[in-house]
């Protein structure tokens, strides 16, 4: 697409903004690398049957999630606040649906302070509304995003992709027995 004059005036398509813009140019070179390392850890899992991460992959998984804590959060108290949503969530839902949650934690990249990664598998199809207005309105202070779950775009070794050692992550539900078989 061409530059456009009119008026005596430069326009440039909105296409060309990251050649002028080094934030936007290093937020999409980000998402490239981290493309490329999720790939690396699909690769990796997926060859190895026995790892934790091939199993998780075969579970059934909803919604991927982030929590950008607007508070400077320690991975201790990430860990807290997942266990916490998952109580709140249980204590609301728990009788009328299987709930299970994957998530991990890790430091944010351009602040000090930790985040949040997860999946979410509800198996009761007809409150996936509401529990995920609940999980948005339990971080109200906090920046959630929230996808639709799609294995083929590894987002579940993305979770993962720092490894899984200490606090840093954990699978909680109350339907985990089922999925063991």
């Amino acid at each position: 697409m061409e530059t456009e004059f009119k008026n005596g005036k430069r326009f440039y398509p909105k296409e060309h903004a990251r050649y002028f813009n080094s934030e936007i140019m290093h937020d999409e070179n980000k998402v490239l690398r981290l493309e490329n390392q999720s790939m690396r850890n699909l690769i990796d899992c997926l060859v190895d049957k026995n790892s934790l991460q091939y199993r998780l992959w075969q579970m059934n998984w909803d919604f991927f999630f982030t929590v950008a804590y607007k508070a400077e959060r320690n991975k201790k108290s990430c860990f807290r606040q997942m266990h916490g949503m998952y109580e709140n969530l249980i204590s609301k839902f728990g009788d009328e649906t299987g709930i299970k949650i994957f998530f991990t934690t890790e430091a944010f990249s351009n602040r000090t302070g930790y985040h949040n990664h997860f999946v979410l598998h509800v198996e009761n199809k007809k409150l996936h509304q509401q529990i995920v207005e609940e999980i948005q309105n339990h971080f109200s202070y906090d920046r959630v995003d929230c996808g639709v779950y799609d294995k083929y775009k590894a987002g579940l070794f993305y979770v993962s992709k720092d490894g899984l050692v200490n606090e840093d992550w954990d699978i909680i539900g109350n339907n985990l027995g089922q999925d063991a078989n």
